[in-house]
């Protein structure tokens, strides 16, 4: 195998179940994930040696895919059910998924904008990346960043509550 593909061999398979779950955690269902993961690993082994920093760029590129596949489509995160896809191995202990969706739950009621930089933020991204991946101002990632950590944290609160 030649060194480019051994190269996209080893990102492919460190990277691709962590696009999954970033794009999950910005609302979209597990088998569209999965989707636009592979859709995005595919372009990426296109452009291959184009990309400068491959992680953040499929990021980039299934967060705008995923963008698009909302405004294509409206539906509601409870009626679609965790199902495994070859790329998301089966969902495990029901315990383990009844947390993954609880917390689903809680960003699903947050704004687009909110969402996505939590979901950056969960890969280990600073806000000033954030803001440099997105195209927008450091100080406007951390307010969205601020705004979603309370509303996440309020409904917890409610939810301890009831």
């Amino acid at each position: 195998m030649n060194s480019r593909k051994s190269e996209f061999a080893y990102f492919y398979r460190t990277c691709v179940h962590r696009l999954v779950a970033f794009l999950m955690w910005q609302g979209a269902p597990a088998a569209l994930a999965a989707d636009l993961a592979q859709d995005t690993m595919l372009k990426a082994y296109e452009r291959w040696d184009r990309i400068q920093s491959p992680e953040a760029w499929s990021r980039r590129v299934a967060s705008r895919e995923l963008v698009r596949a909302f405004s294509q489509v409206e539906e509601s995160i409870d009626e679609l059910a965790l199902e495994p896809t070859s790329l998301l191995p089966s969902p495990g202990a029901a315990a383990e998924w009844e947390q993954q969706q609880e917390i689903l739950q809680l960003l699903h009621g947050l704004p687009s904008r909110q969402r996505q930089v939590l979901a950056w933020t969960l890969d280990g991204y600073t806000p000033t990346e954030i803001a440099a991946e997105l195209g927008l101002n450091a100080a406007a990632v951390r307010v969205s960043l601020l705004k979603a950590r309370k509303s996440v944290s309020s409904r917890m609160t409610d939810r301890e509550e009831e």
